[in-house]
């Protein structure tokens, strides 16, 4: 987890191994939208396009939200989220394995990662490849109780509280 822009802070866990529990804790406790930071070759590779406009404020990529398909249920559910990521990550993955829309929503990094955009879509993703993981994560920005997004104080403290390690992202630009 480590504070950005204007000193928030994401929540990041590697795609690939993403567990249900881990889904919940962004959901519970981390409280902000969940998305997922995809290299631009895991989304060309599953066709999954990007949602048309202009995009947000900072840039970022969104593309269609996906489901599992092979999932029974909604798609809402941290289970059923957290396996749809986890195919996302999947290299064997095809396009057919996922219905759109969906409940888990894509991003797409910049394929120069941090060197191109310093936002939490490129910080997961190249964090996810600096562990030798597929480059996909989740990212979450952490959300006070009372509905206004967390600064660099309340991130700090959560990460204590937590026991995750803090990382900046100018200096995680600097290491990678």
């Amino acid at each position: 987890m480590g504070p950005g822009h204007r000193g928030r802070g994401d929540v990041i866990f590697a795609g690939a191994r993403l567990k249900p529990e881990a889904f919940t804790f962004l959901l519970t406790q981390v409280c902000g939208l969940p998305a997922v930071p995809c290299a631009p070759e895991v989304l060309q590779r599953l066709e999954i396009g990007p949602i048309p406009g202009g995009g947000d404020r900072h840039g970022t990529a969104f593309h269609v939200p996906v489901d599992l398909a092979s999932c029974t249920g909604t798609g809402v559910s941290a289970v059923e989220r957290a396996a749809t990521v986890r195919k996302l990550a999947d290299p064997a993955a095809r396009p057919e394995d996922f219905l759109r829309p969906g409940h888990v929503s894509p991003l797409c990094a910049r394929s120069g990662l941090l060197a191109e955009r310093p936002g939490h879509t490129e910080a997961t993703v190249a964090l996810c490849v600096a562990a030798d993981l597929p480059p996909v994560g989740v990212c979450c920005e952490m959300m006070n109780p009372g509905g206004t997004m967390a600064g660099a104080a309340e991130v700090e403290i959560a990460a204590l509280r937590w026991g995750m390690p803090l990382i900046d992202l100018s200096d995680l630009r600097t290491w990678l």
